[in-house]
């Protein structure tokens, strides 16, 4: 879950207090531009050196090995085919010289944010290195669609690691080919790319031997400082989770609170970011008495833990604690893997015949995984072999800096290279960004509830087909007949509209289904105060998403409101707000405050 919905602004200057205007250069300034980067690359030899000892992982190398192998011998088998994969290189590459000699725009290069600068169309030398790039990366990402007698799933991963390997060849990665880059060391007399240097050099540092390229600047941000604001207390802590409720804003409630079961793979604030942008914070001046789960990060103590203790003490303690102090019906709602918990919850209970889950609501979360997305490409066997590796060099926790770098794999120009090009090339200090900022507070997770995830949820499906165990039997999510409302976002590449739309057809109950604009973090978090984006809705449901969408109605802004309509119907009479606990800590509690390097300096 670690992929962003929205856009950093801007970046803007070189970061030189004055810089010269290129008329004041004179053969003096040339003379001591060059003495400059003499330094500065004596400088990179040592950068150089350090990157060496931060080589891809072992499980990236050999995931990304298994694929080419796969796409090289599809050709070799079949050398007609690679002789026609030639012929479209070259037909491609004299398009794209043909349309740059008739003065023809370059339609993809402009749209592309990384040549969208007016310096890249300006100059005939870098307008043609764009045009060419983007001509010859198109073409090799084709190489894995057309590659003759591959499975779907070969291609897509040959298709992944080609898109990984052209993104990082981009000529906006290198000073030399970058005209804004070269602009700024000019301008800046050297200054842009020294203090590049030194940026790379902390994130080195601050990556203990691996590039944790920095995102967003990691001082402008703070949990119940600026973000995770919405006034709460934690009425319940135990060794995995801190239970927060919300402050009412109304004079009066629903009688059924809502219960928010949010992803343990980043922390729930993403849910309450900003009071402009607060999904907890809209809820509760909908009138509606709102819970969160904030999820203790994985250590020494809970490495362990796997999906019985997660049922245990997170989904059954906080369905307890909420339904004892409300006597009613509790509203459950799961985002991303939050969503498979609270459906195993909720097949659980139906078990029990336990009548305490009002209704249940999944957030852009899967409970058919056959459909995973990208990353799928990274699950089977061998992969899930090479994890548990990785986890016992980790002292048995699944590390946070492992899943940054997978999820910032499934986006890597966004969540990379623009960051390369900023940071190192062009010397820009990070930016304040919110959502950024989540993305790079990262948790541990436990090792045996990461694999089990990965081999039981993704390889073998086994929640849909009824064979997922928990507590010691199996959950059958066809017995629950408990209201069911699922959202799933149209541009999702977390948890993949395609596959969210197949959990229709596992629940016995009425079931709600709306699609929402955007991908994993927007198509949630959209307040109507944005009067952004859209959604669709119907009442039929085909077999396939794609049948779905041919009857589904559009409708503009939040899908928010449509929801909180559907809880407010299953929520019982309006009543007085719960009176806060005495002695309770604010929200946003302790847990959310543990950091990857506060859990590492505790560790025995």
């Amino acid at each position: 879950m670690s992929a962003s919905g929205g856009k950093p602004p801007e970046n803007k200057g070189s970061g030189a207090e004055t810089p010269p205007q290129p008329e004041d250069f004179s053969e003096v300034s040339f003379q001591r531009l060059g003495l400059r980067i003499a330094d500065l690359s004596r400088e990179l030899s040592e950068i150089t050196r350090l990157a060496g000892t931060a080589a891809p992982r072992k499980l990236e190398l050999d995931a990304a090995a298994s694929a080419f192998k796969s796409l090289s011998e599809a050709y070799a088998s079949r050398p007609e085919a690679f002789n026609e994969a030639q012929m479209d290189l070259f037909g491609r590459q004299t398009n794209a010289l043909q349309e740059m000699s008739a003065g023809m725009p370059s339609i993809d290069g402009d749209a592309d944010p990384r040549f969208a600068d007016a310096a890249w169309r300006e100059n005939p030398f870098f307008d043609f290195i764009r045009r060419i790039f983007l001509a010859s990366s198109g073409w090799a990402e084709s190489l894995a669609w057309n590659a003759p007698d591959l499975s779907e799933t070969e291609r897509r991963r040959a298709a992944f690691f080609i898109r990984q390997a052209t993104a990082a060849m981009a000529p906006s990665n290198m000073l030399m080919g970058n005209p804004r880059a070269l602009k700024a060391l000019f301008e800046s007399d050297g200054q842009s790319v020294q203090k590049g240097f030194a940026q790379l050099q902390d994130d080195f540092n601050a990556g203990r031997g691996r590039l944790a390229v920095t995102q967003s600047d990691s001082t402008a941000f703070e949990p119940g400082r600026n973000i995770a604001i919405t006034p709460g207390e934690v009425v319940l802590k135990n060794p995995l989770i801190e239970l927060i409720r919300y402050f009412p804003t109304t004079e009066t409630v629903t009688e059924s609170p809502v219960l928010i079961f949010p992803p343990w793979i980043n922390k729930y604030y993403v849910l309450d970011l900003t009071p402009a942008n607060s999904l907890v914070a809209w809820l509760r001046d909908q009138g509606f008495t709102v819970y969160m789960v904030s999820w203790r990060s994985a250590d020494h103590e809970t490495k362990d833990f796997g999906w019985d203790d997660y049922l245990k003490l997170g989904g059954r303690a906080a369905l307890d604690w909420v339904h004892k102090a409300h006597e009613a019906p509790v509203n459950v709602a799961g985002y991303c893997v939050g969503g498979a918990l609270a459906s195993i919850l909720s097949s659980r209970l139906t078990q029990e015949n336990d009548t305490r889950m009002g209704s249940l609501t999944l957030m852009a979360a899967q409970t058919d995984f056959s459909e995973p997305g990208d990353l799928g490409l990274f699950i089977d066997e061998s992969s899930i072999g090479g994890l548990e590796d990785l986890i016992r060099e980790a002292g048995g926790v699944m590390p946070g800096e492992a899943m940054r770098d997978a999820f910032n794999m499934l986006r890597p120009e966004d969540l990379i290279w623009r960051y390369v090009e900023d940071r190192y090339l062009l010397g820009n200090e990070a930016k304040a960004f919110d959502l950024l900022y989540w993305n790079s507070d990262q948790t541990n997770l436990p090792g045996p509830l990461h694999t089990t995830s990965l081999r039981k949820l993704y390889l073998e499906n086994a929640l849909a087909k009824g064979a997922f165990e928990v507590e010691g039997s199996a959950i059958d999510l066809r017995k629950v007949k408990t209201p069911t409302f699922i959202h799933a976002a149209r541009k999702d590449h977390i948890s993949p509209f395609q596959s969210v739309y197949k959990g229709v057809k596992l629940f016995s109950g009425d079931v709600t289904f709306v699609l929402a604009d955007s991908g994993h973090i927007a198509g949630v978090v959209n307040p109507p105060a944005a009067n952004k984006y859209r959604y669709w809705i119907s009442d039929i449901f085909p077999p396939t998403s794609d049948g779905w969408m041919a009857y589904a109605k559009e409708h503009p802004g939040s899908w928010w409101p449509l929801w909180a309509d559907w809880l407010k119907s299953r929520s019982g009479d309006q009543v007085p707000p719960p009176a806060a606990k005495k002695k309770a800590p604010p929200a946003p509690g302790a847990y959310v405050l543990e950091t990857l390097d506060s859990i590492r300096d505790k560790r025995p």
